[in-house]
């Protein structure tokens, strides 16, 4: 793994999050932070604040450090990269922001553009929401610098142009020079009658239009929850898992402790909002943690897990995170603790499970996913 960035403004040590564990082929910035990097050292003014948006392991706040800059991100994991890239580079870390924190002042706003198209159009209406005039400089492949991409930036900035491609990225060019009222369409909201329920999901927010229907089939197969267990959704999303466990002991009049965990501080938002408007008389029984996994989890001290992975994060498909989880799980959970895992039939799961557990049961399964059930026995 390339650990050593030649950037524009100097030479750097960064390495993806978590450190080790991911493939080797894969390196912690790419080739748009460098046209960000390069782009800003040549012609922004070095007393110039910056607020930096969705900087993933760190590379564009190192690689702006000369800049006064705040870095607002909706990830646990980023963050944790760039405190860590920052300490390996000897630099003062940024000032720190969570997604649905209100904006600094600022001259110039660095965005890296993500898939997620629901959440840069919230990024663009918080843009045109602040005091202007505001410089707009984003970034991303040249695949992701769509037409869609344009126009929304067109929707809601002036100016919009784009750089040409150098080493299969872009940079968009736009102004924010008059401060606007804008519509949030945020948090969405979605019925679910088979369940009774009502999900609402902030704009960062994995399938936040739709039911998942991974999540579906774990809820619709949910084992039985005894009094006073601990029970952890990992991953939750918008709380789905763990709205059904509620639904669940709330028919059955039982009292259990409830986590939700998720990287991402807009899921946990979302999660908190639906026990909140769904099951209000839990609340107290329930946690919101965003965390890296469950590594703020005291060990051996859960009894059930749910776990819906992910296997992508950003644009990379990996199935690091799922390891972390199952890894996590096995540590968190108490003797005789239970984790259940949904995941499509063709991921390939089981290894690793084995290799954590000790083996498996088929929990359930149908013609597209499979629900693995893995009890610690010590």
């Amino acid at each position: 793994m390339n650990i050593h960035w030649s950037a524009a403004s100097g030479d750097f040590t960064l390495h993806r999050y978590p450190k080790g564990q991911h493939d080797k082929s894969l390196q912690a910035w790419d080739s748009a932070d460098e046209l960000i990097v390069e782009h800003g050292i040549e012609h922004l003014n070095q007393e110039a604040s910056l607020l930096i948006l969705n900087d993933q392991f760190g590379a564009l706040s190192i690689g702006l450090n000369i800049y006064s800059h705040t870095v607002l991100t909706d990830s646990e994991i980023a963050k944790r990269a760039i405190l860590r890239n920052s300490e390996e580079n000897q630099l003062t870390p940024p000032t720190l922001i969570n997604s649905l924190e209100n904006w600094p002042k600022c001259q110039a706003i660095i965005l890296k553009l993500t898939k997620n198209l629901g959440y840069l159009e919230f990024q663009l209406q918080q843009i045109a929401s602040q005091p202007a005039p505001i410089k707009v400089i984003a970034a991303g492949k040249t695949t992701m610098v769509t037409k869609n991409v344009l126009k929304l930036f067109e929707q809601y900035l002036t100016g919009v142009s784009t750089s040409l491609a150098k080493k299969k990225s872009r940079l968009i060019f736009a102004i924010h020079n008059s401060q606007k009222e804008t519509s949030d369409k945020y948090p969405v909201s979605l019925n679910w009658p088979e369940k009774q329920l009502t999900l609402n999901a902030h704009a960062n927010v994995f399938s936040k239009e739709q039911i998942d229907i991974g999540g579906r089939f774990l809820a619709d197969n949910l084992p039985e929850f005894q009094h006073a267990q601990k029970v952890v959704d990992l991953g939750c999303g918008n709380g789905l898992l763990g709205l059904c466990v509620l639904n669940q002991v709330k028919k059955h009049k039982t009292q259990i402790h409830l986590t939700f965990c998720d990287e991402s501080y807009m899921a946990i938002e979302s999660a908190r909002l639906n026990v909140k408007n769904n099951h209000s008389e839990y609340l107290d029984n329930c946690e919101f943690l965003q965390d890296d996994c469950l590594s703020n989890l005291t060990s051996n001290s859960v009894d059930i897990i749910l776990c819906n992975p992910p296997f992508h994060q950003q644009n990379t498909i990996t199935e690091h995170i799922a390891k972390q989880m199952f890894s996590d799980a096995h540590r968190t959970l108490k003797a005789g603790g239970e984790l259940f895992v949904v995941a499509n039939r063709h991921l390939p799961y089981q290894s690793q499970l084995k290799k954590n557990f000790g083996g498996f049961k088929l929990h359930a399964q149908n013609n597209k996913f499979v629900i693995y059930h893995c009890l610690k026995r010590r």
